[in-house]
């Protein structure tokens, strides 16, 4: 799932309807044009799930952040991260602050675990799961400034050329399915808490461009591999390659 200005190992949609379908036991009340949110929804393996709100934008740029350390789009588009570390968490922050005030396009969901509290050595609920889903694919997005000519931490050719490819990705793999589709532009679990199946509560994949990393995982859970992408920038050796995949009609939700 890949965010706006470049995150996670995967992308998906899936119908509104499907949604409904799947989650008619559950109640999404947050916002009345949105048909995905909903408050503390039931956990799951100790996990729970519920829309993220602005008082979690340091915890989500913190998941965020450490769930994409190996992650190859970050190696490949945010080489300097580690050297501009103030730069990586604040444009971050700023792209998650700008899907929270759009709740008509964007739902953002987070999962929650119980961890140790450094302050009080007490068990407090935090996030460890972010999900930010695209509800209006067709709506233009009030998006944040990727600070291609601000930041530090981003190589802007390589940035700038993921940017185009994931443009051409949705004409050519997705626009057929118009609005009605939902997309996931970012899934990520915190790597303390990886293997544990919470990010199944964040996700109903249909179509999906995964990352190296993510493409074995859907591979196992039936997708099928229809298209391999490779971002390049002229002149440069190293690749960003993707893999995009749809799991059957059968066996979607």
């Amino acid at each position: 799932m890949w965010s706006q200005l470049g995150s996670g190992p995967g992308r998906l949609s899936i119908a509104p309807a499907q949604i409904k379908s799947r989650m008619g036991i559950r109640t999404f009340t947050s916002h009345p044009d949105n048909p995905m949110t909903g408050q503390n929804l039931p956990s799951a393996s100790g996990f729970t799930l519920r829309d993220a709100t602005e008082k979690d934008l340091d915890d989500i740029t913190r998941v965020h952040v450490e769930g994409f350390t190996e992650e190859p789009q970050v190696l490949y588009c945010y080489p300097w991260r580690h050297k501009y570390p103030e730069d990586h968490w604040n444009w971050t922050q700023r792209e998650y602050a700008e899907y929270l005030k759009q709740p008509s396009k964007y739902v953002v969901h987070v999962i929650e675990a119980s961890v140790p509290d450094q302050a009080s050595g007490l068990d407090v609920a935090k996030p460890v799961g972010i999900a930010v889903w695209n509800i209006a694919v067709l709506t233009k997005s009030m998006a944040a400034d990727p600070g291609l000519d601000q930041r530090r931490d981003i190589d802007k050719r390589r940035l700038e050329a993921f940017l185009e490819k994931a443009g051409q990705r949705f004409k050519t793999y997705f626009s057929k399915w118009g609005e009605e589709q939902v997309n996931l532009s970012t899934l990520v679990v915190h790597p303390d808490f990886c293997l544990r199946r919470g990010g199944t509560m964040l996700g109903w994949p249909v179509t999906l461009c995964a990352s190296p990393m993510g493409r074995f995982l859907y591979e196992y859970l039936g997708f099928q591999t229809i298209a391999t992408e490779v971002v390049q920038v002229e002149g440069e050796e190293e690749t960003l390659g993707s893999t995009v995949t749809v799991l059957p009609a059968k066996e979607g939700l």
